[in-house]
């Protein structure tokens, strides 16, 4: 289906939230940390099959095109020295910075003590709860456990009463140690075993936003998260809306493709799941290999699978396009950091990896891609658009 094209227009009433994004998978000098990248892939994997599972269990059955295939596991010593495995009381941590976060945080408020916390706002977040309480575990050994409760949410001035979360008691070392205090999920509820909507879809239901849309800017400085619309200074131009696919719970769009300047569709025919909460962008392993082959000095990364590398200096030039624009990733974000310690080569942010299952051809697309567009999120249409940054 042909993109649909709108107007530029501003939400004046809309509120914008400052966010900050952690660091990358590079270490001090810049060259690509490998222990870093298994346990990001490691996560970003499990993540998804956990949403899955949450999804058969709430809905019977997997959405079409996606497979369900185990969890996997980090090696044993990464497990002690990147994650640790001792089981701890949250109101007990101090809260430190963390080296390995991957994420895009905030402020919100809880309770009439307007209590407030750090989180991560996450377009494909889900959790797992059982009478009451919730208990997440995943492959590299860390765990969370809680509470449901329900409470009254603000978000920069956004209030919604009655709002469902997970009150996290009892958690790993690993995530004890991070600097935000938990996951906003802004994906579709279906993705939840909580059975009850999300912030943002309690919000456009109370009416207390101007618009059901959210929009994210993602940037090295000034980076925002605008719920209630879009933010007019930080685009130019049309946005450019898709459907979405929403029975699989994500923000899905189909009929893509991505290539480089000389061969605009290398890859074509995909469907692609835009998620804030991701880092990279990950595509089955032969399509990544057939778009890492048409860049000139590209060649597969020899210390970790799925990874390529390529000349520093070489023009990418890569874009995806849903049948509309081609939406060029700048250069400067393809790359995750230099391959060894001569600067000759970089390891690129695009991998071969299965993230929704052996035979499925859809997409998982990070902030490598949306740091290069002005991203809209709009619930009451079910749409996904982008726009040209100011």
């Amino acid at each position: 289906m042909p993109p649909t094209v709108l107007e530029s227009r501003s939400s004046g009433a809309g509120i914008s939230i400052p966010i900050r994004k952690r660091s990358g998978l590079a270490n001090p000098s810049g060259v690509f940390d490998v222990d870093k990248a298994r346990v990001d892939v490691i996560m970003t994997v499990n993540k998804h099959r956990r949403n899955m599972m949450n999804y058969l269990s709430t809905q019977g059955s997997l959405p079409a095109g996606f497979e369900l295939e185990p969890l996997l596991t980090l090696p044993v010593n990464l497990v002690e020295t990147l994650t640790g495995t001792n089981i701890i009381k949250r109101q007990a941590v101090p809260l430190t910075d963390e080296n390995n976060g991957e994420l895009w945080d905030g402020q919100i408020s809880i309770g009439s003590n307007d209590q407030k916390f750090i989180i991560d706002f996450d377009t494909s977040s889900s959790s797992e709860a059982q009478d009451g309480s919730f208990n997440i575990q995943y492959g590299d050994g860390s765990t969370v456990s809680g509470s449901i409760y329900t409470d009254d949410v603000t978000i920069a001035g956004i209030s919604v009463t009655g709002q469902h979360f997970a009150a996290v008691t009892n958690l790993s070392n690993s995530v004890a140690q991070t600097s935000f205090d938990g996951i906003l999920g802004m994906g579709y509820s279906t993705l939840s075993n909580l059975g009850a909507p999300t912030f943002f879809e309690t919000a456009v239901k109370q009416g207390v936003v101007a618009s059901p849309e959210f929009s994210f800017f993602l940037s090295a400085n000034g980076s925002e998260l605008y719920l209630g619309g879009t933010n007019s200074q930080l685009y130019t131009g049309d946005i450019e809306f898709h459907d979405v696919n929403t029975s699989p719970g994500y923000w899905k769009i189909s009929g893509g493709s991505v290539g480089v300047p000389s061969n605009a569709g290398v890859v074509s025919g995909i469907d692609t799941v835009v998620d804030s909460g991701t880092t990279l962008i990950y595509g089955p392993p032969n399509d990544v290999k057939n778009l890492w082959a048409a860049v000139p000095g590209a060649a597969a990364y020899d210390a970790e699978p799925g990874f390529y590398t390529y000349p520093c200096n070489q023009t990418l030039g890569v874009s995806f396009s849903w049948g509309g624009k081609n939406w060029n990733i700048p250069d400067e974000h393809m790359s995750t950091g230099f391959a060894d310690g001569s600067g000759q080569k970089c390891v690129g942010a695009i991998i071969g990896q299965n993230i929704f299952g052996s035979s499925s051809p859809t997409w998982l697309v990070g902030d490598t891609f949306m740091k290069g567009v002005y991203s809209v999120f709009n619930l009451g249409n079910n749409q996904l658009g982008f726009a040209q940054l100011a």
